[in-house]
């Protein structure tokens, strides 16, 4: 799929707010199709407040992208709620990525960026704090220290404070983590001494700063009237409890066009810089696009005023969305339960064609396990097998096609007619690594909040067809350990009746032979040579009758040192060859080893016609008084060492 005519653009990103997740996925789609970009989307998920190993296990997307094959690189380190996470994703760019690369939503002095200009944005707000409203009490929550954004937003805040002849002392500023769980944090922080509390509270999110707003709500402070509160990100539509805010609009879209075109830019510079079989790369220079952020004024500071039809406009666009979530949900439900009941990967596939209707924005989906098809889920080499496939909305069958996984799609997921954006989630549970799913959506439209969810089930199902295979291979080893004598490989008695017993009845007229065989002097080479070399001569019998078996026969150890051959459908003629094979076989196996001593072996065999009512012991029974007389007959032969 990576080797089209289009080029492709990777983009890593995180599970984002809804907001940000729209803007975002709505211009990448916008500009793919208009500068002709096939782009795949590295998604992954880690929470703030977690550290399991499912959020763990999500930073092998890092390790699993082919970074040395894309064209160019758009990245979302802000994204990436954990720390570390942010700090590998530098590393893997710095490290391993060779091609043009951009930043967004964040300033960096390293790479290519667009972002919004925190610094213009927050001051201009604390501006208005002071300026507009004469406060100079003012303090500051802000979110993760380690998160550069956040730095840059705090060390403005204090750069326009401080421009006021305002002093940011240290208790005027706490952290939280970016969600309305932290209100009481803030409000323990800067409310707990009444005679010293703030005038305003500037918050580094809305998040933040709507809990903030409960908290003050419910120790009976008002906003504006006893605090203002202000917040970054504009996304309190939502939020009917408490006072709209005062707050930073960033264009997202913005900066997303912004990146593209930077990026399609640097992409033709450096294939007219190889084209001229120039150094590409050298001293190159960071291209920072800072966008303004626009201040837009809520009820949190009296500036702002809902309009009268606020709630109703609010109930009318909520309701659907409501509704579409509570189909998502029962969706999700319905999902699990039947992914759930599943113990192959042909039911796994079945439930996702059947369900492809309730997701009818989801236009193509792929599932590509690591391995191949004969070991499929085995993280080992370097091939993927695509294992099911959904395309144009139809079911497209399980291919089973193995593929280079750095390739990441067979060429049948191509589109020479039209750029696709593809979005790329591990499947992994437990500790194991399992593949990947891949989706493209219909044009105008992107991935659910359900999509993280989605792909986490069927990691989960994936986990139980996993183990379920395990549980299989530990019964068949244990089942085979059960019918196999262990001494030579050859099936036991219960083996033997496993094998004969279901294929009895239907065997009813035909011709069966059994054929007895004895082995000559294994005292004697047990007493001469000793037990291990007897077990040596019992394996020999052994290898001879594996060698000698012709299709359709079956060898036996019937205990101590006797043997059976079970011949279907074979008459004197076919059981006597057999017999002759088998001493054949016994007298070049004693030529390759030249051990110090001979093994022999006597064998007699009996020819029956199945009718109704027989019984395989009776047969067996046959084959050894053929057997007797066989040895009877033979002269008495000495057993002499070599």
């Amino acid at each position: 799929m990576i080797f089209t005519k289009r080029k492709t653009i990777g983009v890593f990103i995180s599970k984002m707010f809804k907001v940000f997740d729209e803007a975002f996925y709505e211009a990448l789609e916008r500009e793919s199709r208009r500068l002709d970009y096939d782009i795949v989307v590295f998604m992954s998920a880690g929470y703030y407040l977690t550290t399991s190993d499912y959020d763990l296990q999500e930073k092998n997307i890092l390790r699993f992208a082919p970074l040395e094959k894309l064209d160019g690189i758009i990245a979302v380190p802000s994204t990436y709620e954990q720390g570390e996470f942010r700090d590998q994703l530098y590393e893997l760019l710095e490290k391993r990525s060779e091609c043009p690369c951009v930043i967004v939503r964040e300033e960096s002095a390293r790479f290519n960026c667009t972002y919004t200009d925190n610094t213009r944005a927050v001051r201009a707000l604390t501006r208005h704090l002071i300026e507009g409203h004469g406060l100079r009490r003012i303090c500051m929550q802000v979110g993760d220290f380690d998160n550069p954004e956040i730095s840059v937003r705090l060390e403005a805040f204090r750069e326009e404070m401080a421009a006021h002849g305002l002093e940011v002392g240290e208790k005027d500023v706490c952290s939280g983590n970016m969600w309305t769980s932290c209100g009481e944090q803030a409000f323990q922080a800067f409310f707990s001494d009444p005679d010293d509390i703030p005038q305003a509270v500037v918050c580094g999110n809305d998040y933040m700063a709507m809990g903030l707003m409960r908290e003050l709500q419910k120790n009976g402070y008002r906003v504006p009237e006893d605090v203002i509160v202000t917040g970054f990100d504009n996304v309190t539509d939502w939020c009917a409890d408490v006072p709209s805010l005062t707050t930073i609009q960033p264009d997202y879209q913005g900066m997303v066009t912004e990146a593209m075109e930077l990026l399609d830019r640097l992409i033709h510079e450096r294939e007219a810089a190889e084209k001229a079989h120039a150094q590409a790369g050298g001293g190159k220079h960071v291209t920072r696009i800072g966008l303004p952020g626009e201040l837009i004024f809520g009820e949190s500071c009296g500036c702002g005023k809902r309009h009268e039809s606020f709630f109703r406009d609010l109930t009318q666009k909520t309701m659907p969305l409501l509704e579409a979530e509570n189909d998502q949900d029962a969706t999700m439900n319905n999902m699990s339960i039947d992914l759930g009941a599943c113990s192959d990967l042909a039911e796994l596939h079945d439930v996702l064609v059947s369900k492809r209707t309730e997701s009818p924005i989801l236009r193509d989906q792929y599932i590509c396990l690591y391995g191949t098809a004969k070991s499929l889920m085995e993280e080992t080499g370097s091939k993927a097998c695509l294992v099911h496939a959904i395309r144009d909305h139809r079911d497209a069958g399980m291919p089973m096609i193995t593929f280079d996984r750095s390739s990441l799609l067979p060429p049948m997921a191509e589109r020479e007619d039209e750029p696709q954006v593809f979005y790329i989630k591990l499947l992994h549970q437990m500790g194991h690594n399992f593949g990947y799913s891949v989706m493209h959506y219909d044009c105008g439209t992107a991935p659910s909040r359900c999509f993280v969810q989605a792909n986490a089930l069927l990691s989960i199902a994936l986990e139980n067809i996993h183990r379920q295979r395990e549980l299989m291979t530990l019964y068949e080893e244990r089942r085979l350990s059960s019918i196999t004598d262990h001494l030579t490989g050859l099936l036991n008695r219960r083996g033997m009746m496993e094998l004969i017993e279901p294929m009895w009845r239907s065997l009813s007229g035909q011709e069966i032979a059994f054929i007895c065989i004895d082995m000559d002097h294994l005292k004697t080479i047990n007493d001469t040579f000793g037990h291990a070399a007897g077990d040596f001569a019992i394996r020999l019998v052994a290898r001879a009758i594996q060698r000698s078996l012709g299709e359709g026969a079956a060898g036996v150890r019937l205990g101590g040192d006797e043997f059976l051959i079970f011949l279907p459908d074979a008459g004197n003629k076919a059981a006597d060859k057999q017999v002759r094979d088998f001493t054949g076989a016994l007298e070049a196996l004693n030529r390759e080893e030249e051990r110090s001593f001979h093994v022999s072996a006597s064998a007699g065999f009996s020819v029956v016609r199945l009718e109704p009512g027989m019984t395989i012991d009776e047969c067996i029974r046959a084959s050894d008084q053929d057997l007797y007389r066989v040895k009877e007959a033979r002269p008495a032969i000495r057993m002499n060492p070599r």
